[in-house]
């Protein structure tokens, strides 16, 4: 092929946002000179690398949004450490069942026991079928949501948090929230409800949660949504920060 002819094709592809053809089309054309496969065989070719290219950057995309803290999957995950999880409820959750039937997961233990870690290694699992994850942590979102009642974009937040297959909302019980925040949460869950499942990592046990959120009313009304359909999971081992910090400690 005339090399201005290629030129004008790339110009093309690039105008038609066919970039994945544009990429591979010089060892396409390669290939061609050489086997001489049917005008079929070429374009499939081509399309096929197109195709590869939108799910490349699709996969890209979804991991960034997803805003994942670290990367850490089931198989890192230390069950012999933590035996009052059962792996086979973990293994199960895994597979995606409570995303499509738009359950939740309640990760409750002291801090440092591996509640983030499992939340994250389920959204990795989600994000590997192709479902959309964002993570937070709960004051993170709280600060998001006051902050876009300034400049009126509040609904267009709480379309972020709305959105995704799979909402992760890390940290909830280290503060309690005044009146305006626990009505924003509440703003959360209730659009959430039978329409996207919701990760919750959380230090306090459930019936603490009237210290969190103060309003008793407001309480029941977050509960009775999360709880409706909801695989609650009570860590009751040690954190494996303090655990790994011990030896240290001992040879002082």
């Amino acid at each position: 092929m005339k090399p201005q002819l290629e030129v004008t094709i790339r110009q093309r592809l690039k105008q038609f946002y066919l970039s994945g053809i544009g990429k591979t089309l010089s060892v396409r054309l390669k290939q061609a000179q050489e086997d001489d496969p049917g005008y079929g065989e070429f374009l499939s070719l081509l399309l096929e690398d197109e195709a590869n290219q939108r799910s490349d950057n699709r996969r890209r995309r979804l991991y960034r949004n997803a805003r994942l803290p670290f990367e850490k999957g089931i198989e890192d995950f230390d069950f012999s450490f933590q035996p009052s999880i059962k792996k086979k409820d973990i293994l199960e959750l895994a597979t995606g069942i409570f995303v499509d039937r738009k359950a939740n997961v309640l990760l409750i233990g002291q801090p440092g026991t591996g509640k983030t870690h499992l939340a994250v290694a389920l959204a990795l699992e989600t994000l590997g079928r192709g479902g959309t994850v964002l993570f937070t942590t709960v004051w993170e979102m709280i600060n998001q949501l006051q902050q876009s009642k300034a400049d009126y974009s509040y609904r267009r937040k709480i379309t972020t948090y709305l959105k995704p297959d799979l909402l992760i909302l890390d940290e909830l019980g280290y503060r309690s929230m005044a009146e305006t925040t626990v009505e924003d949460f509440f703003e959360i869950v209730s659009g959430r409800y039978e329409k996207g499942s919701i990760i919750i990592t959380s230090n306090r046990n459930i019936q603490d949660w009237d210290k969190v959120f103060i309003d008793k009313t407001l309480t029941a009304a977050i509960l009775d949504r999360l709880m409706h359909h909801c695989h609650p999971i009570i860590i009751k081992g040690e954190s494996y920060r303090f655990q790994h910090r011990r030896p240290a400690a001992d040879n002082n």
